[in-house]
């Protein structure tokens, strides 16, 4: 994300730029969490890279030739070693239509939780949230119980995306996580000394190839001209609506409706006999 967005604004290409990161000698970065890297790291970043272009048109020994299809690649080989640095300002209170602060939806209890975040984990929570929707095909075999996800559409809200590659990757994967939750993924624990018991992938279940579903993600890239360069994170909010939309899915063809996880074709079975039953 920090290369992509680097190269993009000096006509690089990512593997051009080396990123440190993970080290106690750099400053310090955001929690990887939250759905909030993006959102964090992005607006310094565009700071910090408006001062060190300001430095490097200032020092460098030579400007680029006239019509040059690359000028700040010249202007960067004929600069000194310069640094520069940016920190992220609060959103723009001119906000696009239809959104809102989640805090102060929240009122009272909203300022207390913001108030607590800034006082203990140095966050200001902005009106940058993304969201998502997620359209689930299944497939179930109502004697033996199997359920088969055949497609996922998921259309997800993050304003500008600045790692397409990544972000794809991100998305479909947090759906492929979505239906183990769903379906297979279960942690067994002895009740007598609380030691897990589905500790390796030999007796944990997760989804693999054959039980990956065809995907189709959609990015909404608008909306979120009030956070500086346009982004929030992707992170949690891809995966969130998966299980439910699988249990959704299920009821749809079925018509019953489980609310306990993973959707086993035990439970599954049973409660199509309770509905005969009925």
């Amino acid at each position: 994300m920090i290369a992509n967005t680097l190269a993009r604004e000096f006509g690089l290409e990512p593997h051009e730029v080396e990123v440190r990161i993970g080290d106690s000698k750099l400053p310090e970065g955001p929690g990887s969490g939250g759905s909030r890297v993006t959102a964090s790291v992005i607006p310094p970043m565009l700071l910090a890279i408006e001062q060190l272009k300001a430095a490097i048109q200032q020092s460098a020994k030579r400007q680029p030739v006239p019509g040059s299809n690359a000028p700040w690649r010249e202007m960067l080989a004929a600069s000194p070693d310069l640094s520069a640095s940016g920190v992220r300002p609060e959103d723009s209170r001119q906000m696009a239509p239809g959104i809102q602060s989640p805090l102060k939806q929240a009122g009272f209890m909203g300022w207390i939780f913001g108030w607590m975040m800034r006082r203990f984990s140095n966050l200001a929570i902005g009106a940058g949230v993304p969201s998502s929707v997620q359209i689930v095909e299944v497939e179930v075999d109502t004697w033996l119980g199997h359920v088969s996800v055949v497609k996922v559409h998921t259309g997800i809200a993050v304003g500008k995306v600045v790692a397409p590659a990544l972000a794809h990757s991100q998305a479909a994967g947090a759906v492929i996580q979505g239906v183990g939750y769903a379906l297979y993924e279960t942690r067994e624990v002895d009740s007598r000394t609380g030691d897990v018991l589905s500790g390796g992938m030999e007796d944990y279940r997760i989804p693999g190839i054959a039980d990956t579903p065809v995907i189709d993600v959609h990015f909404d890239q608008g909306g979120f001209d009030h956070v500086l360069g346009g982004s929030v994170g992707i992170g949690e909010v891809a995966t969130v609506p998966t299980s439910p939309a699988v249990a959704n899915a299920i009821h749809h063809a079925t018509g019953v409706r489980l609310t306990e996880l993973p959707i086993r074709p035990d439970r599954l079975v049973a409660a199509l006999k309770g509905r005969a039953a009925a």
